[in-house]
C-alpha cells in the first residue's frame, strides 16, 4: 500500500487557475493503472481485497436503486429524464455513510474530501448529463482512496477490472435508462459521447495479443466473442448496440447529435484508430488523446473540486 499521510481534511472547492493545475498525481495513477492490466483480460483471475469487495457492494447498491426509481414519461420531454434527480438525490443522501463504511476509523474524517468527488462520478443532476469529467472524477475518488492507504499496489488490476467495470456498467444503465445527455459531445468526432478510459485501459489489455489486432474490431463477430475479456471490445459493443437503440428512437439521435448510421460515419474516430498496426501504439496515442481532449481542456476540468488529498499544484511547463 501507499505509504500513509496525515492529511487536515478539508471541504474541497474549486480552483482551477488553467489547463495546467494539479492532474500529475491524476496521471501517474492513470498509468500505474494501464500498466497494470497489459496483456490481462477482464476475465482472469486477480486479487480482489476486502476493501475492492466493499467498493463493489456500494456499487451495486446504487445501481438497484435504479428500478426504485423508474424513468418518467418522457412525453415532450426531448432527453434528460427528471426521474433521474430522484436517484441522484438518493445518492446525496446516502453516499456520506456509504463512503464512511469503506474506511477505518482513523480515516473516516476524510468522508468530506470523497463525498463530492462521489457525487460527480454520476453525472450532472441539473443538466441531467454525463461526460468524461465525471468519469475523471470516479478515479479522483480512487486516487484520494489510494492516497489514505485503502488501496495499494496489489489492488490495481481489480481498480481496473472490476472496480471500473462496475462503476461503468452502473453509468451506462444511468445513461440509458434516463437517455442522460452526453456532456460536451464532439459527436462524430468522439471516441465515445460519454467514456474515454475503456479504450485508454482496453487497449492496453490487448498489447500483445497475436489474435485480435486493431482493425478487429471492425468485425462485429468479433466484438461479440470478446467483448466479455478486454474493456476496449466491450467500448465498441456499447456503442453498437447504443447505435441501434437511437436508430429505433430517432428523436433522441436528432437531439444528441450523437452516434447513428454506418460505423465509419458516426465512430470516425475510432475507424481511423483501426489502421493503426499495432496496439503499444494505439495505447500511446489514447494517452495523448486523454491528455489534450479531457485534463487539458478547460471546460472539463474547471469543475473540478480540491481539498488535501487531490490538492492543486502548479505544473511546471517545460520552456516556460
Amino acid at each position: 500500500m501507499e505509504e500513509c499521510t496525515t492529511y487536515l481534511f478539508q471541504n474541497p472547492k474549486r480552483e482551477i487557475l488553467s489547463v495546467f493545475d494539479a492532474y500529475r498525481d491524476y496521471l501517474q495513477m492513470i498509468t500505474e493503472l494501464n500498466e497494470s492490466v497489459k496483456g490481462i483480460m477482464t476475465t482472469d483471475d486477480v486479487f480482489v481485497s476486502n476493501s475492492t469487495m466493499a467498493m463493489i457492494e456500494m456499487l451495486e447498491k446504487f445501481e438497484n436503486w435504479i428500478s426504485e426509481y423508474p424513468p418518467a414519461d418522457m412525453a415532450d420531454q426531448r432527453f434528460g429524464n427528471k426521474s433521474f434527480r430522484n436517484w441522484y438525490e438518493r445518492l446525496s443522501q446516502e453516499a456520506f455513510c456509504a463512503i464512511e463504511d469503506l474506511l477505518p476509523p482513523n480515516k473516516k474524517g476524510a468522508v468530506v474530501e470523497l463525498v463530492p468527488y462521489l457525487l460527480d462520478s454520476f453525472g450532472n443532476s441539473i443538466r441531467i448529463d454525463y461526460g468524461s469529467g465525471h468519469e475523471a472524477c470516479f478515479l479522483i475518488f480512487l486516487l484520494c482512496l489510494r492516497k489514505l492507504g485503502i488501496y495499494g499496489v496489489d489492488d490495481n488490476k481489480a481498480l481496473v477490472l472490476r472496480i471500473f467495470l462496475k462503476y461503468l456498467r452502473i453509468v451506462r444503465n444511468l445513461q440509458m435508462t434516463y437517455r442522460m445527455e452526453p456532456a460536451g459531445s464532439r459527436g462524430v468526432h468522439a471516441l465515445d459521447d460519454f467514456q474515454f478510459i475503456p479504450f485508454l485501459w482496453g487497449s492496453s489489455q490487448l498489447i500483445g495479443n497475436k489474435l485480435i489486432v486493431p482493425d478487429s474490431y471492425l468485425n462485429q463477430e468479433i466484438v461479440e466473442i470478446y467483448a466479455s475479456r478486454y474493456l476496449f471490445l466491450d467500448a465498441i459493443k456499447h456503442i453498437n448496440e447504443e447505435t441501434n437503440f437511437h436508430r429505433e428512437i430517432p428523436l433522441i439521435a436528432n437531439t444528441f447529435q450523437t452516434k447513428t448510421g454506418p460505423f465509419h460515419e458516426h465512430s470516425n474516430q475510432l475507424w481511423n484508430i483501426s489502421a493503426v498496426q499495432k496496439w503499444e501504439k494505439v495505447n500511446s496515442g489514447m494517452f495523448k488523446m486523454y491528455e489534450a481532449e479531457v485534463l487539458k481542456k478547460f471546460p472539463v476540468i474547471q469543475h473540478f473540486v480540491f481539498g488535501s488529498l487531490f490538492s492543486i499544484e502548479q505544473v511546471k511547463v517545460v520552456g516556460a
